[in-house]
C-alpha cells in the first residue's frame, strides 16, 4: 500500500486522498499505512494536517476522536493517546482494531512471583495468593506461559487450574482477562457461553488500574464486560458495530451511549460528555462518578483534585465551588484536605 505523506499544505486534495486510502483499507484491512495503531495524535496531525472536526469527549485535554472527511480516528487514553480504531460513518463502517494477543513464552522464572508460574526442582509451579501449587505431570520443556495463563502439549492452565476441555494446539491468550481456542472463550471466571468465536475480539488490554483482570470484548452479536471481581456480563442494548473501549477498561461508548463499568451511564449526553479522570466525567448538564450521577454537583466548576499519577488505590477526590467530594460523596472540607494532603 502507498504511504501518503500528507501535511497541512495538502488540504486541497485531502478528500480525494482519504477516499483512495479508505478504499484501500476495505481491500486490505491488515495494512493501514501511513498509520499504525498506537501512533500519537501529534504524529497523525503531522501526517494529515489539522482535522476537519474533533470530539468534545476529551481525556487530559485531548479529544478522543479526530475526524477527516468521513473517517474518524479513535484514540486510546494510554500509549499516550494512541490510535486504537478507524471508523467511517459512511455507508460502509470500518471497525479495525489493533490485534490484541499475548505470546506464550517458555518458562524461565525460578523465583515465585504472585500469580505467575515458576520453576523449582525440575517441575512447574504456580505462585498463588496463599501457597505454591505444583502442575502435576507438566515438564518445563513442554510448558509456555504468560502471566497466569499457560499451556503444555496436553493441557491449558489458568494459574494452577487445568482448563477442562481446552485445546492446547489452538489456545491463545488475548489479554489479562480473556483467552480463546477453537472451542471456547476462557476468562478468570470460566467459559463464556454462546460466543461467536470467529468474530470474538478484546477491546483493551484487560487489566484495570489496580492490576485485576477487567475489560471489554465483543463478537458479532454481543458486547461483554469482565469486571475486576471476576464476573463477565453481557451488556444489553449495546450497539456492537460501533462499540469500543476507551482504553482504561472502565469506560466505553457506541454511537448512542456512554458506558461505565459495564453499565449505561444514565442520562449522559453523548456529544458533550468528557472523561475527566479518576472515574469522574461530565456532560453539558451533569457530573458523574463511574456509572452514577453526582447529585447537586456544579458542572462548570467541578475539578478533579487527585493527581493523574497518584497510586492506583489512592482516594478519588474532587471539588466544585460549593462542595468537596470523595468518590461520589460529599465530605467535610477539613477531612477532604487531610486526604488530599496524604496523596499529594
Amino acid at each position: 500500500m502507498i504511504g501518503y505523506g500528507w501535511s497541512s499544505s495538502a488540504t486541497k486534495n485531502m478528500k480525494q486522498d482519504f477516499t483512495i486510502w479508505r478504499n484501500q483499507i476495505l481491500q486490505n484491512p491488515r495494512d493501514i499505512l501511513p498509520l499504525k495503531f498506537g501512533i500519537s495524535q501529534d504524529e497523525v496531525i503531522e501526517i494529515f494536517g489539522n482535522p476537519d472536526a474533533v470530539s468534545t469527549m476529551k481525556s487530559d485535554g485531548k479529544p478522543l476522536i479526530l475526524k477527516y472527511h468521513d473517517i474518524e480516528l479513535h484514540f486510546d487514553r494510554k500509549a499516550p493517546h494512541g490510535l486504537c480504531l478507524i471508523y467511517s460513518d459512511d455507508e460502509i463502517e470500518l471497525s479495525i482494531t489493533a490485534e490484541h494477543e499475548e505470546t506464550l513464552q517458555p518458562i524461565t522464572n525460578t523465583e515465585p512471583v504472585d500469580n505467575e508460574f515458576f520453576l523449582r526442582d525440575g517441575a512447574v509451579y504456580f505462585s498463588g495468593l496463599y501457597e505454591n501449587g505444583l502442575l502435576k505431570g507438566v515438564a518445563p520443556k513442554d510448558f509456555c506461559c504468560w502471566r497466569y495463563w499457560g499451556k503444555s502439549s496436553t493441557a491449558c492452565f489458568l494459574g494452577g487450574i487445568r482448563l477442562r476441555g481446552a485445546v492446547p494446539a489452538s489456545f491463545r491468550v488475548l489479554n489479562y482477562a480473556y483467552a480463546i481456542d477453537k472451542a471456547a472463550v476462557y476468562t478468570t471466571s470460566g467459559r463464556i457461553p454462546d460466543v461467536d468465536l470467529a468474530a470474538f475480539q478484546v477491546l483493551d488490554n484487560g487489566q484495570n488500574d489496580s492490576g485485576a483482570p477487567q475489560g471489554y470484548a465483543k463478537d458479532s452479536r454481543q458486547v461483554y464486560f469482565h469486571n475486576g471481581d471476576g464476573r463477565v456480563k453481557i451488556i444489553k442494548g449495546a450497539e456492537v458495530s460501533s462499540f469500543r473501549s476507551l482504553g482504561d477498561t472502565y469506560f466505553a461508548r457506541d454511537e448512542k451511549r456512554i458506558y461505565a463499568y459495564g453499565k449505561q451511564l444514565p442520562k449522559a449526553e453523548l456529544t458533550s460528555w468528557e472523561l475527566l479522570g479518576h472515574w469522574y466525567s461530565r456532560d453539558a448538564k451533569r457530573v458523574y462518578y463511574l456509572n452514577r450521577e453526582i447529585k447537586g454537583a456544579d458542572r462548570d466548576s467541578f475539578t478533579v483534585c487527585t493527581p493523574m499519577d497518584a497510586a492506583p488505590l489512592a482516594d478519588h477526590l474532587a471539588r466544585d465551588k460549593d462542595h468537596f467530594y470523595q468518590n461520589d460523596e460529599m465530605i467535610d472540607e477539613t477531612l477532604w484536605l487531610e486526604r488530599l494532603h496524604e496523596i499529594t
